[in-house]
């Protein structure tokens, strides 16, 4: 009985958690969700391209940036963490991306001001051009303050008598050698030899390869 009052207290005081969650991200309209996303993503804390919904990667970059910005980590977009967001300078970045398919597609782009732009742009040029769209992914990074960032693609495929499988693989890094290692790396954990790998692109936002 005891145990059964324990886990319905518990679960009542989840339930009042997640609703105060929810009137706390509700202060912010899609569009102001929007721009602190695309705040998140210029100041390289959000990986995904902004959608103006409240997601686990949203969350998790707001507190990231919370830590680097010393402010409470309480991963809750209130209206009063927004205004402080949209306070943060991220600097001047040069920007690029690569987007790739299963089916050998890809497109890099770089010297972009905006990261979402340099991130969507390699993300249409690959839907448009590869035959399977749905499974076209994209990685960017910039060169910032800090020093360069670089992204790198590595496609594997494996060919069989009847079927043929193919993977990009989409790595940042701090180095082009770093960004290729872990690209090479992810490719090695799904089980590809490295004979049924090549790169494909390595760059870092003003272009070099």
């Amino acid at each position: 009985m005891k145990s059964h009052r324990a886990r319905a207290g518990a679960l009542c005081l989840a339930l009042m958690m997640m609703s105060e969650h929810s009137i706390a991200q509700s202060q912010l309209s899609q569009a102001e969700i929007y721009r602190a996303q695309a705040r998140l993503f210029e100041s390289n804390f959000l990986t995904r391209i902004p959608d103006g919904r409240i997601g686990q990667r949203t969350l998790d970059a707001l507190r990231a940036w919370q830590r680097q910005a010393k402010r409470p980590q309480t991963a809750e977009l209130t209206k009063k963490e927004f205004d402080q967001l949209m306070r943060f300078d991220p600097g001047k970045h040069a920007w690029e991306a690569i987007s790739g398919s299963t089916d050998g597609t890809w497109i890099a782009v770089w010297g972009h001001r905006s990261g979402v732009e340099a991130a969507k742009k390699a993300l249409a040029g690959c839907q448009k051009k590869s035959s399977r769209p749905d499974d076209c992914s994209y990685v960017s990074n910039s060169v910032d303050r800090s020093g360069p960032g670089w992204s790198a693609a590595v496609f594997c495929e494996q060919r069989g008598l009847f079927r043929k499988k193919g993977q990009m693989f989409l790595h940042n890094g701090l180095s082009r050698k770093s960004a290729m290692d872990q690209a090479f790396a992810a490719a090695s954990t799904a089980k590809f030899r490295p004979s049924q790998c090549t790169l494909v692109k390595a760059l870092n936002g003003d272009g070099q390869q």
